[in-house]
């Protein structure tokens, strides 16, 4: 199995699940006498790609390789993108425990103390942080649209519940904040759910569908989103304050599934990378990839 398939299966494990994480290089040193001047270097279906980045993509990916740091980042960004296209989201809160779980692994206790040594060796936190949302989404986008499709035709395992989740999130940081959350708790139904969704969420992907979040079993959300989500039942519709927002949550649907017992055994492992390979070959071949800078040239 190759080293990306592995580390996409760490980071949906240990990211979303059990709270481990992969940790950046400590090793990386700033070299004084070198200074960097930032660039872009790629556009990826209109997305710059700056210097920094790649360099980023090599402690990241744990490769000395820029060639492989580049192609990686491609993907990432590609299946970002895709991810995005489809509907999938990430809000603040679920960055944020990422950040902290990665500032954790590493050996500090906040996000901003972790933050102070990034920037200490020269990587922008801004950067990081992008890194952290576009691989959350890749994590998504390989449980929502990629894992079933590896699952198709497993006839034994165990039952597993799925939840059709709808939500609406209202940003405390934007005008009107106090006027929405008003409103949507005098309002707010199951049959006007996807309505207001529409016109209240500040989620732009998940507003264009309804406020449709997707699919989600025990375990793939945000602590704060995901103990909620099954301590209600099929129907209910309730609030959640986060660090940064509100969020009303509808629990449209509920459905049981098959999964292997054991889901990194190496058999479904395989059946995964193909179908994510199968995805990235696609998106390759239909992305737009401009190189500015003949150095960073892809095959």
């Amino acid at each position: 199995m190759n080293r990306l398939i592995k580390f996409l299966i760490i980071f949906t494990i240990l990211i979303l699940s059990s709270g481990l994480v992969p940790s950046y290089s400590k090793e990386h040193k700033k070299d004084e006498n070198i200074q960097l001047v930032d660039k872009i270097v790629l556009i990826v279906n209109g997305e710059p790609i700056l210097l920094s980045e790649i360099e980023l993509a090599k402690l990241w990916f744990k490769t000395d390789d820029t060639k492989k740091a580049v192609n990686e980042l491609i993907n990432l960004v590609l299946i970002s993108q895709q991810a995005k296209k489809l509907g999938i989201t990430v809000f603040p809160d679920e960055i944020n425990e990422a950040l902290l779980k990665v500032a954790k692994a590493n050996g500090f206790s906040t996000i901003e103390d972790f933050k102070k040594k990034l920037e200490q060796e020269g990587i922008v936190f801004s950067e990081f942080r992008t890194f952290v949302r576009r691989e959350i989404l890749r994590t998504k986008f390989i449980q929502g649209f990629v894992r079933p499709k590896a699952l198709k035709g497993i006839k034994e395992g165990k039952i597993e519940k799925v939840r059709k989740v709808r939500i609406i999130y209202i940003d405390k940081r934007k005008p009107g904040y106090m006027d929405k959350l008003e409103q949507l708790e005098k309002t707010l139904t199951k049959e006007n759910f996807v309505q207001m969704a529409k016109k209240f969420s500040d989620d732009e992907f998940t507003r264009e569908n309804g406020g449709l979040l997707g699919e989600v079993r025990k375990g793939e959300l945000v602590k704060i989103l995901d103990e909620n989500i099954w301590k209600h039942k099929v129907g209910d519709i309730f609030e959640i304050t986060g660090t940064k927002g509100t969020y009303f949550i509808y629990i449209e649907d509920e459905k049981e599934v098959v999964v292997p017992v054991n889901e990194v055994d190496e058999e479904f492992m395989k059946k995964l990378e193909k179908e994510y390979n199968l995805v990235v070959k696609k998106l390759r071949q239909n992305a737009y990839i401009e190189v500015l800078d003949p150095k960073f040239k892809v095959e």
